[in-house]
Protein backbone atom coordinates (compact mmCIF):
# COMPACT_ATOMS: atom_id res chain seq x y z
CA UNK A 1 0.00 0.00 0.00
CA UNK A 2 1.58 3.15 -1.04
CA UNK A 3 1.99 5.71 1.52
CA UNK A 4 0.84 8.83 -0.21
CA UNK A 5 -2.86 8.88 -1.14
CA UNK A 6 -3.81 12.48 -1.88
CA UNK A 7 -3.44 13.96 -5.57
CA UNK A 8 -1.66 17.20 -6.11
CA UNK A 9 -3.78 19.89 -5.94
CA UNK A 10 -2.85 21.70 -9.49
CA UNK A 11 -3.30 19.03 -11.69
CA UNK A 12 -6.07 20.90 -13.33
CA UNK A 13 -3.92 23.96 -13.61
CA UNK A 14 -0.66 21.82 -14.79
CA UNK A 15 -2.90 19.82 -17.40
CA UNK A 16 -3.93 23.46 -18.47
CA UNK A 17 -0.49 24.62 -19.23
CA UNK A 18 0.25 21.58 -21.16
CA UNK A 19 -0.93 22.62 -25.43
CA UNK A 20 -3.82 20.22 -26.43
CA UNK A 21 -1.60 19.60 -29.85
CA UNK A 22 1.56 18.83 -27.86
CA UNK A 23 2.93 15.75 -29.63
CA UNK A 24 5.87 14.83 -27.10
CA UNK A 25 6.29 15.31 -23.20
CA UNK A 26 8.72 14.64 -21.12
CA UNK A 27 7.78 13.93 -17.89
CA UNK A 28 11.24 14.83 -15.19
CA UNK A 29 10.95 12.98 -11.68
CA UNK A 30 7.84 11.55 -12.91
CA UNK A 31 7.27 9.71 -9.41
CA UNK A 32 4.37 7.11 -9.93
CA UNK A 33 3.17 8.73 -13.44
CA UNK A 34 0.39 10.94 -12.55
CA UNK A 35 1.48 13.40 -15.37
CA UNK A 36 1.94 10.36 -17.59
CA UNK A 37 -1.60 9.32 -17.00
CA UNK A 38 -3.06 12.36 -17.30
CA UNK A 39 -1.06 13.41 -20.75
CA UNK A 40 -2.44 10.01 -22.16
CA UNK A 41 -5.38 10.33 -21.21
CA UNK A 42 -6.39 14.27 -22.26
CA UNK A 43 -3.69 15.73 -24.72
CA UNK A 44 -2.82 12.21 -26.51
CA UNK A 45 1.05 12.77 -27.64
CA UNK A 46 2.60 10.53 -29.76
CA UNK A 47 5.90 10.28 -27.26
CA UNK A 48 5.47 10.31 -23.65
CA UNK A 49 8.66 9.95 -21.47
CA UNK A 50 9.18 9.27 -17.96
CA UNK A 51 12.06 9.82 -15.81
CA UNK A 52 13.18 9.54 -12.27
CA UNK A 53 15.62 7.64 -9.88
CA UNK A 54 13.82 5.67 -7.84
CA UNK A 55 13.05 2.46 -9.76
CA UNK A 56 10.04 1.36 -8.04
CA UNK A 57 8.35 4.18 -9.32
CA UNK A 58 9.04 3.46 -12.61
CA UNK A 59 8.65 -0.20 -12.30
CA UNK A 60 4.58 0.98 -11.34
CA UNK A 61 4.68 3.51 -14.66
CA UNK A 62 5.93 0.64 -16.82
CA UNK A 63 3.00 -1.16 -15.45
CA UNK A 64 0.12 1.22 -16.00
CA UNK A 65 2.02 2.33 -19.31
CA UNK A 66 1.78 5.71 -18.13
CA UNK A 67 5.03 6.68 -20.49
CA UNK A 68 6.18 5.21 -24.13
CA UNK A 69 10.01 5.39 -22.28
CA UNK A 70 11.06 5.35 -18.80
CA UNK A 71 14.35 6.64 -18.12
CA UNK A 72 16.11 5.39 -14.81
CA UNK A 73 18.18 8.69 -13.83
CA UNK A 74 19.50 10.68 -11.42
CA UNK A 75 18.88 14.26 -12.20
CA UNK A 76 21.90 15.66 -11.26
CA UNK A 77 23.79 13.52 -14.03
CA UNK A 78 23.33 15.84 -17.02
CA UNK A 79 23.20 16.43 -19.79
CA UNK A 80 19.89 14.03 -20.57
CA UNK A 81 20.37 11.82 -23.65
CA UNK A 82 18.21 14.46 -25.70
CA UNK A 83 18.45 16.28 -28.76
CA UNK A 84 17.61 20.36 -28.54
CA UNK A 85 13.92 21.01 -28.65
CA UNK A 86 13.29 17.12 -28.69
CA UNK A 87 10.38 17.86 -27.03
CA UNK A 88 7.23 20.19 -26.77
CA UNK A 89 6.66 19.59 -23.28
CA UNK A 90 9.08 19.19 -20.27
CA UNK A 91 7.29 18.69 -16.96
CA UNK A 92 9.08 18.87 -13.78
CA UNK A 93 6.46 18.04 -10.80
CA UNK A 94 7.81 18.80 -7.24
CA UNK A 95 10.86 17.56 -7.87
CA UNK A 96 13.30 21.07 -7.62
CA UNK A 97 12.93 21.30 -3.95
CA UNK A 98 14.79 17.73 -3.55
CA UNK A 99 18.03 19.30 -5.67
CA UNK A 100 20.61 21.41 -3.66
CA UNK A 101 20.11 25.17 -5.95
CA UNK A 102 23.23 24.82 -8.07
CA UNK A 103 22.05 21.52 -9.25
CA UNK A 104 18.41 22.55 -9.76
CA UNK A 105 19.43 25.68 -11.91
CA UNK A 106 21.52 23.23 -14.19
CA UNK A 107 18.30 21.07 -14.43
CA UNK A 108 16.58 24.21 -15.54
CA UNK A 109 19.09 24.53 -17.96
CA UNK A 110 18.48 21.09 -19.65
CA UNK A 111 14.79 21.26 -19.36
CA UNK A 112 15.26 24.21 -21.26
CA UNK A 113 17.64 22.94 -24.02
CA UNK A 114 15.20 20.01 -24.54
CA UNK A 115 11.35 21.40 -24.98
CA UNK A 116 9.79 23.78 -26.07
CA UNK A 117 7.54 24.54 -23.18
CA UNK A 118 8.53 24.06 -19.81
CA UNK A 119 6.15 23.73 -16.74
CA UNK A 120 7.46 23.67 -13.03
CA UNK A 121 5.77 23.22 -9.85
CA UNK A 122 7.20 23.62 -6.20
CA UNK A 123 6.57 25.00 -2.91
CA UNK A 124 6.34 28.02 -2.20
CA UNK A 125 7.47 27.52 1.39
CA UNK A 126 10.45 25.27 2.99
CA UNK A 127 8.80 22.73 4.90
CA UNK A 128 11.04 19.35 6.09
CA UNK A 129 9.98 16.10 4.29
CA UNK A 130 10.91 12.57 4.86
CA UNK A 131 11.01 9.77 2.80
CA UNK A 132 7.71 8.28 2.22
CA UNK A 133 7.40 4.87 0.16
CA UNK A 134 11.00 3.71 1.38
CA UNK A 135 12.04 6.42 -1.20
CA UNK A 136 14.90 7.88 -0.30
CA UNK A 137 14.99 11.00 -2.45
CA UNK A 138 12.11 12.55 -0.85
CA UNK A 139 13.78 15.18 1.16
CA UNK A 140 13.39 18.65 0.61
CA UNK A 141 16.69 20.66 0.12
CA UNK A 142 15.97 23.99 -1.00
CA UNK A 143 13.20 26.32 -1.10
CA UNK A 144 12.40 28.13 -4.74
CA UNK A 145 10.56 31.10 -4.78
CA UNK A 146 8.84 32.95 -7.43
CA UNK A 147 11.19 35.65 -8.32
CA UNK A 148 13.73 32.62 -9.20
CA UNK A 149 11.72 31.91 -11.99
CA UNK A 150 10.69 34.97 -13.13
CA UNK A 151 14.60 35.98 -12.75
CA UNK A 152 14.49 33.62 -15.87
CA UNK A 153 11.18 34.53 -17.76
CA UNK A 154 8.68 31.83 -16.88
CA UNK A 155 5.08 32.91 -15.87
CA UNK A 156 4.70 32.24 -12.50
CA UNK A 157 0.87 31.86 -10.13
CA UNK A 158 0.34 30.65 -7.37
CA UNK A 159 -1.76 27.34 -7.27
CA UNK A 160 -1.95 26.29 -3.98
CA UNK A 161 -3.12 27.65 -0.40
CA UNK A 162 -2.56 31.25 1.16
CA UNK A 163 0.53 32.04 3.44
CA UNK A 164 1.73 34.89 5.23
CA UNK A 165 4.71 35.76 6.88
CA UNK A 166 6.33 32.06 5.44
CA UNK A 167 3.86 29.81 6.76
CA UNK A 168 0.15 28.53 5.84
CA UNK A 169 -2.35 30.45 7.18
CA UNK A 170 -4.43 27.55 9.12
CA UNK A 171 -7.65 26.81 8.38
CA UNK A 172 -8.63 29.39 5.77
CA UNK A 173 -5.23 28.77 3.82
CA UNK A 174 -7.48 26.51 0.87
CA UNK A 175 -10.39 28.65 0.47
CA UNK A 176 -8.23 31.83 -0.31
CA UNK A 177 -6.27 29.91 -2.50
CA UNK A 178 -7.72 30.57 -5.04
CA UNK A 179 -6.46 34.79 -4.59
CA UNK A 180 -2.95 33.64 -4.77
CA UNK A 181 -3.50 32.39 -8.74
CA UNK A 182 -1.94 36.17 -9.87
CA UNK A 183 0.22 36.68 -6.59
CA UNK A 184 2.47 33.73 -6.36
CA UNK A 185 4.65 35.33 -3.45
CA UNK A 186 1.40 34.20 -1.18
CA UNK A 187 0.81 31.00 -2.52
CA UNK A 188 1.68 27.27 -1.16
CA UNK A 189 2.64 25.90 -4.16
CA UNK A 190 3.73 27.61 -7.43
CA UNK A 191 3.43 26.59 -11.07
CA UNK A 192 5.88 28.13 -13.41
CA UNK A 193 5.66 28.30 -17.01
CA UNK A 194 8.25 29.42 -19.95
CA UNK A 195 7.50 28.58 -23.20
CA UNK A 196 11.41 28.74 -25.29
CA UNK A 197 11.81 31.69 -28.64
Amino acid sequence: MPEVTWTHPALPRILGAIPVEARSLIDVGCGRGIIGALARIYRRPTRLVGIDVYEPYLELCRGHRFYDECVQRALEDLPLPYGDGEFHVATCIEVIEHLPHPAGLKLLDELERIAKRVIVTTPGLFFEQTSFDDNPHQHHVSLWRAQDFRNRGYRVYGVGGMKAFGKEVRYISYALGPLTWPLPALSTLILCVRDMA
